[in-house]
């Protein structure tokens, strides 16, 4: 320890301080968090980012006028630039950040600046702590669209990220991550008709985005590292319902993070 815990005691006498002894990952962390937690909403923050005036009022507003809303998500913008945060804040499409200060019911959020609804987190369960970092907010919405809740992006609620350097966007080894646990979600929560297609279009998918930029390893890394796990996954293996997955299929193609071009062929209609 450097002292850190210590200070902020000695400032912040009523902040309740959780110490860990040892690294948990972003899930496991925020989970310690959230297990503590004893209100109504509980807001969920990363260590580089801070809520703007009037967002806490913003998205206690949110929850209040429909208690069906499980997760208010959060405007993320950089805090230097005030421009959409691409580095953690943006969980959807580029066509939709023109209708980014516009509310919306969605189907994904940012972790980086969120809320929820404790009853509904409680019902939905807690981030999986199997993925350590990387696409445990795109999980943990599946279980939320399934429990019967809505997620709602609320743009009055402005949360300001102070980009970290060890952010590493680009690295091989936060695609590696990324592209482990998009795998191991879509084995444990797609249904088996979703699943056969989406899963060799989303390989296939990475493979070519490794092939333009002339490094695949991590492409063969994340899909050696599903195999043998497979087991344990079919063993935890827990799909959301047909109408969810239809719902989230719809989402997708209005508003995205996946490419929706890739599955187009499939003409899917409400």
């Amino acid at each position: 320890m450097d002292g850190t815990p210590e200070e902020i005691h000695a400032s912040f006498p009523d902040v309740k301080l959780v110490c860990l002894s040892e690294n948990h990952g972003a899930s496991g962390g925020r989970n310690v968090g959230l297990r503590q937690a004893r209100g109504r909403y509980i807001l969920c923050l990363d260590s580089d980012a801070s809520p703007e005036r009037g967002a806490l009022n913003a998205i206690v507003r949110a929850f209040e006028q429909d208690e069906t809303i499980g997760v208010v998500n959060s405007k993320v913008v950089n805090a230097h630039t005030r421009d959409f945060d691409p580095a953690a804040g943006w969980a959807y499409s580029e066509k939709q950040k023109t209708k980014g200060d516009q509310e919306f019911f969605t189907h994904n959020f940012s972790e980086t600046g969120c809320a929820f609804r404790r009853d509904a987190l409680l019902k939905a369960g807690l981030f999986w702590e199997r993925l350590f970092f990387g696409r445990e907010g795109e999980e943990l919405a599946l279980r939320m669209l399934d429990a019967g809740y809505k997620i709602l992006y609320c743009p009055s609620a402005v949360v300001l990220h102070r980009v970290s350097p060890q952010k590493r966007i680009a690295s091989t080894e936060r695609k590696y991550h990324d592209f482990r646990n998009t795998l191991r979600i879509y084995i444990v929560r797609y249904p088996w008709w979703m699943l056969v297609w989406m899963l060799p279009l989303k390989v296939a998918a990475e493979l070519a985005k490794g092939l333009r930029r002339g490094r695949v390893g991590w492409v063969f890394k994340a899909v050696w590292h599903i195999v043998r796990e497979l087991p344990e996954l079919l063993k935890e293996r827990k799909p959301i319902h047909n109408r969810t997955a239809l719902d989230y299929l719809h989402f997708q193609r209005e508003h995205g993070s996946l490419s929706w071009s890739l599955s187009s062929w499939l003409k899917y209609k409400t």
